[in-house]
């Protein structure tokens, strides 16, 4: 395999000519259509398969979809929107998180959360190309996936087995796998030098892979993870793509709150999104002053319980972690979920499903410049976001449904490229 190791009025006349300025800055808006996009698809995993009927059956009994699940006691579900009207679904035997698809498109990843096994799929057929194990021996795939080479090379993360603390960090570091992408054979592996590594992204100049690691591990009382998390230590992690030595570390995290996700820009523009949980009591104090009546969150499940925890930039060249946005915002950062790093336009971009918000961060600052509440335009539960490859627009899916686009750089919603699909519950989404 070939791995290139060195190398986001009042008054009438006033009326009259508001309105004029406002068709004017109409007209001068760039107009978008579907056909503009006929052939960008984007891939979405489906957590709750076993809520999806077809053919007046459930998936898991129909055989135009069970086709690689057939005995197999675990499943998850793939779904393909095409902007060219198409939609592609099938049941893939995995654990399902993070959805990645190559460059060249020739081939693509479901990965595994804390499952034995991930799998590979041909992007057009979703047909299964290949399942490739984690490391054995209780390890646990840890939800997400990049390309290197253009396609030529995948790196996975990988979770230790399940241990109570054991009184050294490095007892329960994970791992990258490096992994021929069509097979899935590992060819090699790097620590991640963090625990319980789940998102990666690499860097603009593709020399760093910047891994999340969540730092919690499990009880030792009952050998399962507790509410709050018992953090031991949480971690952004930059690791050397040519050496696989540590390049840089910050521990972001003590107590109660993880480090689950980031964007990945220069090593200057690293955002990285927390994640606190809290019990039923700790929840009931956060909404007391809710007064309209809501549901429960369907991106979690009953008692487990998002707080608020601030998003973070990152400066990796000078060993600066800074919060991002003030207490307002703040109160809206439960359960930050997806977060793109749009280098055009300086951005991050991030979604917080329990509150139904999208937020944009000001690169160099760290700055809020953008909320929006996505229930204003008809979205709820925001969960995916990714970038189309036509380099002016951005989608934004919801857990359950819908797939929402955006403007890059104006965050202005594009009405006519939306789609409505059902997902079935998701958290990450690629588009190629």
């Amino acid at each position: 395999m070939a791995v290139d190791r060195r190398s986001l009025l009042t008054g009438g006349a006033l009326l009259a000519l508001a309105a004029t300025a406002t068709d004017d800055a109409k007209a001068k808006q760039p107009t978008a259509s579907k056909s503009d996009l006929k052939d960008v698809a984007v891939y979405v995993p489906g957590y709750f398969p076993d809520s999806a009927y077809a053919n007046g059956k459930p998936l898991a009994q129909n055989r135009r979809f069970n086709r690689a699940t057939r005995g197999q006691p675990l499943y998850k579900m793939l779904t393909r929107i095409g902007f060219d009207g198409s939609t592609r679904q099938t049941l893939l035997p995995v654990a399902a998180h993070d959805v990645e698809v190559a460059p060249d498109r020739s081939i693509g990843v479901l990965c595994s959360m804390d499952g034995e096994q991930h799998t590979a799929f041909d992007p057009d057929t979703l047909e299964l190309a290949a399942i490739g194990p984690s490391l054995g021996d209780g390890w646990r795939g840890g939800g997400h996936a990049i390309y290197l080479d253009g396609g030529r090379t995948a790196i996975l993360s990988e979770r230790a087995p399940y241990q109570p603390w054991q009184g050294k960090a490095e007892r329960h570091y994970g791992r990258l796998t490096i992994r021929d992408p069509k097979t899935l054979k590992i060819d090699g592996t790097y620590s991640t030098y963090g625990i319980d590594p789940h998102d990666i992204r690499l860097t603009a100049d593709g020399k760093y892979i910047v891994a999340a690691n969540y730092g919690s591990t499990v009880s030792a009382e009952t050998r399962q993870y507790t509410i709050p998390r018992q953090v031991v230590q949480a971690s952004i992690t930059v690791v050397e793509v040519s050496s696989g030595k540590l390049a840089d570390k910050r521990i972001t995290g003590r107590s109660d709150t993880e480090l689950r996700h980031l964007a990945a820009g220069r090593l200057d523009r690293i955002f990285a999104i927390q994640a606190r949980y809290g019990d039923d009591k700790a929840d009931a104090r956060q909404l007391a002053n809710e007064n309209i009546a809501h549901e429960s969150d369907i991106t979690t499940d009953p008692g487990y319980n998002y707080m608020a925890a601030a998003t973070l930039r990152y400066d990796a060249s000078r060993n600066r972690l800074t919060k991002m946005g003030d207490a307002a915002a703040t109160k809206l950062m439960r359960h930050g979920l997806s977060i793109r790093y749009d280098e055009q336009h300086d951005e991050a971009i991030a979604t917080y499903p329990t509150t139904h918000h999208v937020m944009v961060f000001d690169g160099a600052t760290g700055a809020v410049s953008n909320i929006l509440d996505t229930r204003t335009v008809g979205l709820r539960y925001p969960a995916g976001v990714t970038f189309l490859p036509d380099g002016k627009h951005y989608c934004v899916t919801g857990h359950w449904e819908n797939l929402f686009v955006f403007e890059r750089g104006t965050h202005r919603l594009v009405r006519d490229l939306c789609l409505y699909p059902v997902f079935f519950g998701h958290s990450h989404i690629t588009a190629v």
